[in-house]
């Protein structure tokens, strides 16, 4: 096993990040001792790299494989030498920015991620795993497909900023291909195959069928699905037929997994301690609004809102990493008793859950231009780094000790 402690390291990242994120708010009225687009790069790799990536990793090692398969697949040594590259993935962006040594410990980052996906996908075809064929296994095989499909992407945006087109089309088409298949990919089918994983262990299984339509409806859209992060494009009229498509299919998707939820739902969440149930429930509130968010994208009256104003965008991002994926990583996690509910880690829940909402209402009346406040701003996402400072003072138990 991986000790649930490396947790701990996710949750250090989780909170840099946090840290990152208030001081780029606070740049209305503090001076910052780092440049601010510098910042900006920090803050994004270290959120997908150092908290997301990371605690996948620990999650899906120790619940999908044999201690036996970890040891000999030397996984503890690939997250210790992952967990040094991200160090300095944090140090040479907020120096440098995209510069020759940020570039260096991402090009390691991702060799680093292919070899754990390689050992990953031989461990999972071993016939001693008795759930291999499970749909919680389909949904993780499909998210590291989709993790290696991502890590394609980076390489085009280096070769156009290498050629100095950094400010063409082309070169953030290859961005936002990047962070479709990252954060509406790879991290979102395997946060489901956790989910289901969960479901699992708590001896509860979803009716079979209709959980293989949620994951057809979302592998439907998953690539006409990048063209909805593509419509604030000057050739928007060429995707509009494969961005309703995709928002269709993944409406209908949802429709199943309500379906698939709906005969145990609230005798399961019940069981819960009270934090960990607002938690699932806002896991999967942010979930279905992302859809609907996503879906409303391909009409003509929301272009302008929501592809050129930036903090409809922010909005968005902060709805899918943190009240989709980070929302649900905490509440497994302390299902789980890797991170235990104690005053601290309660008080953590609270603050990071309050100031998400208090951002998200601002940034959301902003781009209503009813009304913004840099200062409550800046505010709220200090809440959220104190929360995850609790969170980090959390002890930490295995469920099974």
């Amino acid at each position: 096993m991986i000790k649930p402690i490396w947790i701990k390291s996710s949750l250090f990242f989780f909170f840099i990040v946090s840290i990152i994120g208030t001081s780029l708010r606070a740049i209305y009225f503090l001076k910052l001792p780092f440049d601010y687009a510098h910042l900006v790069h920090a803050h994004s790799h270290v959120a997908f790299q150092g908290w997301i990536y990371i605690v996948l990793f620990v999650l899906c090692t120790n619940l999908f494989l044999t201690k036996k398969q970890i040891e000999k697949g030397h996984y503890l040594l690939q997250l210790k030498l992952t967990l040094f590259i991200i160090f300095g993935i944090l140090v040479s962006f907020s120096l440098q920015g995209y510069g020759v040594y940020s570039i260096i410990f991402s090009t390691l980052f991702q060799f680093m991620n292919y070899w754990f996906i390689f050992c990953f996908f031989k461990d999972l075809k071993q016939p001693s795993l008795q759930y291999k064929n499970s749909i919680s296994v389909l949904f993780l095989k499909t998210g590291l497909w989709l993790a290696v499909l991502s890590t394609l992407m980076p390489w085009g945006v280096g070769i156009l900023s290498a050629k100095g087109m950094s400010d063409t089309e082309a070169y953030q088409s290859f961005i936002y291909s990047f962070l479709h298949f990252q954060y509406n990919g790879w991290f979102l089918f395997v946060c489901f195959a956790l989910f289901l994983k969960w479901l699992e262990i708590d001896n509860i299984a979803p009716n079979k069928k209709l959980m293989l339509n949620f994951y057809r409806c979302l592998i439907l859209a998953i690539f006409p699905a990048l063209t909805l992060s593509l419509l604030g494009m000057s050739f928007r009229k060429s995707l509009i037929i494969p961005a309703h498509l995709a928002g269709i299919f993944q409406i209908i998707g949802g429709v199943f997994l309500c379906m698939a939820l709906k005969p145990f739902f609230k005798n399961w969440i019940f069981k819960k301690a009270f934090w960990i149930r607002i938690l699932i429930i806002t896991f999967l509130f942010s979930f279905f609004l992302k859809l609907t968010f996503q879906y409303l994208s391909v009409f003509q009256i929301f272009k302008d809102f929501a592809f050129h104003n930036k903090h409809t965008v922010l909005a968005y991002l902060h709805l899918s990493l943190i009240g989709v994926i980070s929302v649900f990583i905490l509440a497994f996690l302390f299902d789980l008793k890797w991170l235990n509910l104690h005053r601290f880690s309660q008080g953590g829940i609270l603050l990071l859950f309050s100031g998400f909402i208090v951002t998200e209402m601002v940034l959301l009346l902003g781009a209503f231009s009813v009304w913004y406040s840099y200062r409550i701003l800046f505010y709220g996402s200090a809440c959220m780094a104190l929360g995850i400072f609790l969170l980090l003072l959390s002890p930490q138990k295995m469920k099974d000790e």
